[in-house]
């Protein structure tokens, strides 16, 4: 009985040993492919920006004795490899295609949802920082009494769009989130539009491949928000839509390497007579449009409502209303003004994540009437220059 099992061990040895002679070739194959990658990125010229995820790429470190000793010239030499991997954006997007392929549901922190919905996952608050905001806001309201003001935070499209996430996807609660906002505001309307979102949700209110709204989302929002903001609005409003890009991949693709539908963008021009022009603090520039036709050219096409973020950008108008609205926002609110603009003379808007002057200068020199805080969800929870920037304010009263 044995020598049978001695016997039918040898027999199989040989399969065993081949099995292990293949083991050995398939890791030198591996090491040898990546290692030919990596000399060939070293040969290759690097490249500065990635324009599939919409960022700049590591560069080539500097070495040092004291950047090795502390660790820090590995790891961003680390970063540098992965970056300027040869064929980097083609091994992403076949990776995520072998990914869909197992039945995975998430890549990036982005949910790919049904409908090529790419669906971001929101970050969870910084709740020290979000009380301390709000408390900002309470505080700057109570300082300006004669003030109207109003704040509107936006759900994103993981709560709008809610049937797009895939099967079981864990989603945050983001109307408990609206509702714990509401309860810590004082001295201001907290206006929620949920509710009109929620109302449309079958219509394009978020791109496909981006985490911001359309404008058609805005406008529908848009008409929330004036009555708390006492605007007077026709019974029909009248716009000449265009379509400007219908070839929009946004950060959510850069994100997740999916590269399976485009967005369009439209913009909205308000039927009516009244002018105005764009002035922009950084750059001290002037010109008589908000749209920049220039953005259409890169790859982020929702920069076409001003170019993108800046610290300040006023709006001076012809509407003669004697009324002037300071705006704290995040990119959200880019495509919000198009709407806005004809019910005030001057429209003032503050990027705090930029800003660093003194609010209460603007209160008192533009003579404003009307403030307006719009934020989305998400960016307003990771938020953390809104309360300096309020608070540096009242502070020097």
């Amino acid at each position: 009985m044995k020598q049978r099992q001695t016997s039918h061990t040898r027999r199989r040895s040989p399969f065993q040993r081949n099995r292990r002679l293949q083991a050995v070739l398939l890791r030198y194959l591996l090491v040898g492919s990546v290692s030919f990658f990596v000399l060939l990125g070293f040969l290759i010229k690097d490249k500065e920006f990635s324009q599939t995820e919409n960022r700049k790429l590591a560069q080539k470190p500097a070495f040092s004795l004291s950047a090795l000793a502390d660790g820090s010239y590995l790891k961003n030499l680390g970063s540098y490899v992965a970056d300027q991997f040869p064929g980097r954006d083609m091994w992403i997007s076949l990776n995520l295609r072998m990914n869909k392929a197992l039945g995975q549901k998430e890549a990036g922190g982005v949910y790919l949802g049904s409908d090529d919905y790419l669906i971001q996952i929101p970050s969870d608050p910084n709740d020290e920082q979000v009380s301390r905001n709000m408390s900002a806001i309470s505080t700057f309201a109570q300082t300006h009494p004669d003030l109207n003001m109003v704040m509107t935070v936006v759900p994103n499209a993981i709560t709008v769009h809610a049937d797009k996430l895939p099967k079981h996807a864990p989603a945050r609660d983001q109307l408990a989130d609206l509702e714990h906002l509401k309860s810590q505001l004082t001295g201001a309307s907290f206006l929620d539009v949920t509710d009109i979102l929620m109302a449309h949700k079958d219509e394009y209110l978020y791109y496909r491949t981006d985490h911001h709204w359309t404008s058609l989302a805005a406008h529908y929002a848009f008409q929330a928000i004036a009555p708390a903001l006492n605007l007077s609005l026709p019974e029909t409003e009248e716009y000449t839509i265009y379509p400007v890009s219908d070839t929009f991949e946004g950060t959510l693709s850069s994100k997740s390497g999916s590269h399976s539908t485009l967005d369009t963008v439209e913009v909205y021009v308000p039927q009516t007579d009244i002018d105005y022009f764009v002035t922009y603090a950084d750059t001290g520039e002037t010109i008589s449009s908000m749209y920049d036709q220039d953005a259409l050219k890169e790859k982020d096409h929702y920069t076409v409502f001003f170019g993108g973020n800046h610290s300040r950008v006023d709006i001076t108008t012809t509407a003669d209303t004697e009324r002037n609205l300071l705006v704290f926002k995040d990119s959200y609110a880019n495509c919000m003004m198009q709407f806005l603009y004809p019910y005030f003379d001057h429209i003032t808007i503050i990027d705090p994540r930029y800003y660093y002057d003194n609010v209460e200068l603007i209160v008192k020199t533009e003579g404003i009437t009307d403030v307006l805080f719009l934020y989305n969800l998400d960016t307003f929870h990771g938020d953390t220059s809104l309360a300096d920037v309020l608070l540096s304010g009242t502070e020097q009263k």
